[in-house]
C-alpha cells in the first residue's frame, strides 16, 4: 500500500482515538508504547515515528488493537443493504 494512503490511515485512525478515548486511556496508551517521544498529539508524534511504510502499517495495527481492547469506537454505523449511514 502507498506511504500517502497509510498515513492517512494513522492520521484518521489516531485522531479518532484522541478524541473519542478519555485521557486516562490515552496515557495508557502512551505508557504501553513509551519507546515513542511523546511531545505533541498522538498523530503527530506518530506520524514522525512512523517513517516508513512497515513502520506506518504496524502503528496502524497497534491503534487498531488498543482501540478495540478498550471498547473505543464512534457511534457511526453503516447499513451493508444500502449503503446508507446511520
Amino acid at each position: 500500500m502507498k506511504k500517502d494512503y497509510l498515513r492517512y490511515i494513522l492520521s484518521v485512525l489516531t485522531n479518532d482515538l484522541e478524541t473519542l478515548a478519555t485521557s486516562e486511556q490515552v496515557m495508557k496508551f502512551k505508557k504501553k508504547h513509551c519507546g515513542v517521544k511523546w511531545q505533541n498529539t498522538l498523530e503527530k508524534d506518530l506520524l514522525n515515528y512512523a517513517d516508513n511504510a512497515f513502520k506506518l502499517e504496524r502503528w496502524i495495527g497497534n491503534v487498531v488493537t488498543f482501540m478495540m481492547e478498550h471498547n473505543i469506537h464512534s457511534n457511526l454505523q453503516i447499513n451493508n443493504n444500502n449503503n446508507n449511514l446511520k
